[in-house]
């Protein structure tokens, strides 16, 4: 199930910020909290199959930036 903008606003609103980051970062970590997976977590906000995409990105990155 996906987050909706509704929920992150209502989130920001309780931590007083509007800095996307803040946001994002407490929403996963009160998930990974509460027993969900990070790449469960991180689905719900971006949409399914975003952590999979992301882990392949970041580790493309790592391998061009070390020269593999």
């Amino acid at each position: 199930t996906e987050m909706n903008k509704e929920a992150l606003n209502q989130v920001a609103a309780l931590l007083g910020t509007t800095d996307k980051n803040v946001v994002i970062s407490a929403v996963i970590q009160a998930m990974v909290n509460a027993g969900v997976s990070i790449d469960v977590a991180f689905d719900s906000l971006f949409g399914e199959g975003a952590y999979k995409r992301f882990a392949g990105e970041v580790y493309q990155l790592l391998r061009a930036k070390q020269g593999l």
